[in-house]
């Protein structure tokens, strides 16, 4: 379990420990992790695991912390001993260290402050032990036997009272045989395996695309997802950062402008025809630069800090290749002499390259802008830094960072003495550190992963609303959601996406602080100001930025209680560090990083994306939404035939001869329905299944009062009519009727004429039961395009033909089903219902086709303003976004643009 996650973090070995002892006196000593206490001194050096949450006292300059187990970010983190504000969280402090990390870099003295449950990690553990939430999918199915239950008895009932107000007089087994038969015919057997069935056969196509389904009913839930809320890094985007841009000088100098050069967009490499504009950045970024490129097993490998390996690739793809760079440094002149590593006070990198001894060096300095532009001589030239800074704001606001890098060339004076180059800094170096050449700038970003724009989009027309929650910085994630289309483009689209909630466009971290909670979830006692600001936050805002793990699972439970119209949204949530884990265990269907995630994310969430791909959980939302479809259609075809099933009990009180016996009803149960509504688990998708929106099982349940009309009031209808015309087309039927009713006694021809129509009676309502089955394979779809692609229904439809035609000229099976041998016009004739039954199924689709179109019926196909490039009317617009607190029965329920209305 997720506590055994963390147990497993914790290390084994003792820990060099100081304590006081009852004397007051220093107590050196070696402690198992599980009995530190709070107020143990500890010392920590790289390669060690933290057993505790600790204060550092002291570190050495560039201590490093990785923080992946907690945050789920593989970026290593700096620690310092430098008190933080009070508006840090704890997460984001650098003073702290927490339980299950581990350092990298540098060696520190700590003061231990939590331990065991009372550490952040274990704080996140105590969180995630609350029992599991019942999915959707159990509350249909329990919503759904509820009803059926009722059904069943009151069915039971009716037919004890025809029974025993019947003119045939039965002894009391049989009447109770005959209430109970009946009874147990309307409980849908081939449920339970249907819904097993759809749920491993989604699972299995979701396992194709690399989504590990760890809670099979989670595959339902997904469907039902109306807002899903993902992280950015390594899901909407690659998890490693890339130089997209560098810019360089104009050949009069910075003054003149700065020429960008971007990735080629089909190939999305740097172009080696750019090799002569770009040589200086290219080389300078080689050579100062601390990462290193390997073979190893035939492929390149890059090693070095993510920024560092970045600026190297595409460097080198500019430079020709790697053979080329180590071509070139491989060259006398370009020998690295010297090297000042980068450093968070000096936030730059300079190193020296050259020969001394021929009185030939030149320096590189690479770094942070305004760190480095002031050692070049182009910060005194006010035309050329507008220029600069003109082109630096530019990349910043496309959510690069910037980078920027200089050169100088030392000659005479300027090598120091034996070429022996010391110093850290400007102010103890011992060679100038002055009057720089500007180079160019590097613009880099984690940049987006390929089709998740796309799948934003598929998403977004499905009526999801996707929202991007991320610990970065607004305008970073402001700019890569407009990229992905979580946020439009252009300032005047978004203006209309957010009329009137401009200020929720994108929420920080620390906007949230004032409103999370005061209890473990939100609760009706919530101040009306939180309340109407959340709902607010939950209908507008598309970004969550600066935001910590804490933070993630508070607004889950706020699209949980306040979205959808006050409804609840049923919301997914990725994560993939430990300190996600409540937020995976509070959203309906929690999905973890399968390459990225901790052990206990994944222990904590329903789904497990094996590639950290965004693109594939939206496909898997397109499974879940079939697999609902499907049971739904399981459902409408199976309880189709109760209502001609239980038609001949009640008849038999009006002397209706004896139309359908129980072992017919059983024979059509058991022997053919229940195969039939399992093969719909294998039903493929409609054409238009994410045009809808999401079902949201509060409003639309799986078997709603629409399937009961559906299947009672219409289909059956139809079937119980065509049968009672089949069976009173046989001649003398009616005579019977009048002159010997249903309690006889019958002449020898007569019975066998009450036989007759019984075998008719049960060859209509199979061929009833194939239309039924033909007419629920589609909601909406005409079958002359939907066709019949379903191989396991198919071979249904022959196995309920062949069984029927069995019970009907099979001697073995005229006695235990009552039927006989038919004359070929009363086997053909019941085919007109089949006929008749899909025909006029056919029409009433296309009726309500033409009325949605109309937007006058079902789920109207709009999708939200501006989301497909098209435009909207104001008033469009208004009642989408607009902040008017509006009745339920005029809004959109949160649909992204589709409202859901019934026929």
């Amino acid at each position: 379990d997720q506590m055994a996650s963390l147990q497993k973090m914790q290390a084994a070995q003792k820990v060099p420990c100081v304590r006081i002892d009852k004397n007051g006196q220093r107590m050196d000593c070696e402690v198992d992790p599980v009995n530190l206490v709070p107020g143990d001194i500890l010392f920590l050096e790289a390669g060690n695991r933290i057993p505790a949450d600790v204060r550092i006292l002291y570190c050495t300059d560039g201590m490093e912390v990785d923080n992946s187990a907690l945050t789920g970010e593989s970026m290593p983190e700096p620690r310092h001993t430098k008190t933080e504000p009070l508006s840090c969280s704890p997460t984001e402090a650098r003073n702290l260290a927490f339980f299950g990390t581990t350092v990298l870099k540098g060696n520190a003295t700590c003061v231990v402050h939590a331990t065991g449950d009372s550490t952040f990690l274990g704080k996140i553990a105590q969180g995630i032990k609350s029992s599991r939430v019942k999915s959707t999918l159990e509350y249909q199915i329990e919503h759904f036997i509820h009803i059926i239950a009722v059904v069943a008895i009151v069915v039971g009932l009716l037919s004890l009272a025809a029974n025993l107000m019947s003119p045939v007089k039965r002894s009391a087994a049989e009447v109770l045989q005959n209430s109970a038969a009946a009874l147990f015919a309307q409980v849908p057997e081939g449920l339970l395996p249907t819904v097993t069935i759809s749920l491993m056969i989604a699972s299995e196509q979701m396992a194709k695309k690399m989504v590990l389904v760890r809670k099979i009913d989670a595959v339902e839930t997904l469907g039902c997802v109306s807002v899903f809320c993902s992280d950015k890094t390594g899901t909407l985007t690659k998890g490693e950062m890339t130089v997209q841009d560098l810019a360089v000088p104009l050949p009069g100098g910075p003054a003149e402008g700065m020429a960008v050069h971007n990735r080629e967009p089909g190939s999305l490499i740097f172009s080696n025809k750019l090799a002569q504009v770009l040589s200086d950045i290219a080389l300078c970024g080689i050579l100062n630069n601390g990462a290193e490129c390997k073979m190893e097993d035939g492929k390149e490998v890059y090693s070095g800090s993510p920024t560092e390996v970045a600026i190297l690739n595409a460097c080198t793809q500019v430079h020709g290749g790697n053979s080329q760079v180590r071509n070139s440094k491989a060259k006398p002149e370009f020998d690295k002499i010297f090297e000042i590593p980068f450093n968070s006070e000096n936030k730059w990198m300079l190193t020296v390259h050259g020969q001394p001894s021929r009185g030939r060096c030149f320096s590189i300095l690479k770094g942070a802008p305004d760190r480095v532009l002031k050692f070049c001589t182009v910060s005194k030239d006010g035309a050329a830094m507008a220029k600069i800074e003109a082109t630096m704001a530019d990349l910043m606001a496309q959510a690069r960072r910037v980078l920027c890098i200089a050169k100088r060339d030392l000659t005479g004076s300027d090598i120091p003495d034996g070429a022996k180059f010391e110093g850290t800094g400007p102010s103890d170096c011992n060679f100038p550190m002055g009057s720089f050449e500007f180079v160019g700038l590097y613009g880099i970003e984690d940049p987006p992963k390929e089709g998740v724009a796309t799948a934003v989009v598929k998403a977004q027309k499905a009526g999801v609303k996707v929202v991007m929650v991320t610990g970065d910085h607004p305008d970073t994630a402001r700019a890569i959601a407009s990229r992905i289309n979580i946020l439009h483009g252009s300032e005047d689209t978004e203006g209309d996406q957010l009329q009137g909630a401009e200020e929720f466009a994108v929420i920080t971290g620390t906007m949230l602080e004032s409103r999370v909670p005061k209890a473990d979830n939100f609760t009706d006692e919530e101040p009306q100001e939180i309340v109407t600001w959340w709902k607010k936050a939950t209908q507008h805002t598309r970004v969550f930025a600066r935001v910590s793990p804490i933070h993630k699972q508070v607004i889950v439970q706020a699209y949980q209680k306040y979205g959808y119209k006050g409804i609840g949204d049923i919301c997914a949530m990725t994560g993939d560090g430990v300190n996600d884990a409540p937020a995976l265990k509070q959203a309906e269907v929690g999905v973890a990083m399968g390459i990225r995630g901790t052990e206990v994310a994944k222990d904590a969430a329903d789904i497990v994306l094996q590639n950290d791909n965004f693109s594939s959980i939206i496909d898997g939302i397109e499974q879940g939404r079939l697999c609902s479809a499907n049971l739904r259609k399981s459902i409408m075809y199976t309880l189709c035939s109760k209502v001609p099933q239980f038609a001949p009990t009640l008849a038999m009180v009006f002397s209706v001869p004896e139309a359908l016996t129980i072992a017919q009803v059983l024979l059509i149960d058991i022997g053919t329905d229940i195969w039939t509504a399992i093969a719909y688990a294998f039903q493929p998708a409609e054409s238009k299944l994410m045009a809808r929106a999401p079902r949201h099982p509060k409003l639309v349940k799986l078997a709603d009062w629409g399937v009961g009309v559906y299947s009672y009031c219409y289909i059956g209808v139809l079937q119980a009519l065509f049968c009672w015309i089949m069976f009173f087309s046989l001649p003398d039927m009616f005579r019977i009727m009048h002159e010997k009713g249903s309690a006889g006694p019958y002449t020898h021809d007569e019975k066998h004429t009450i036989i007759e129509g019984k075998t008719v009676y049960y060859w209509t309502l199979v061929m009833g039961q194939i239309a039924a089955a033909i007419s629920t394979t589609t909601e909406r779809q005409t079958l002359l395009t939907y066709c019949f692609p379903n191989m396991a229904l198919n071979v249904a439809f022959l196995f309920e033909v062949i069984l029927g035609l069995v019970a009907i000229y099979a001697g073995f099976m005229h006695g235990p089903f009552d039927t006989t041998s038919l004359a070929l016009d009363y086997v053909s004739k019941p085919v007109i219902a089949l006929v008749a039954i899909v025909v006029i199924e056919e029409i009433r689709k296309y009726i309500f086709r033409q009325l949605e179109e109309q937007g006058m019926c079902g789920w109207c196909l709009d999708t939200n303003p501006g989301m497909d490039g098209s435009s909207s009317s104001e008033d469009e617009s208004q009642d989408e976004y607009g902040s008017d607190e509006s009745s339920m029965e005029d809004s959109d329920l949160g649909y992204g643009g589709k409202k859901p209305l019934i026929c």
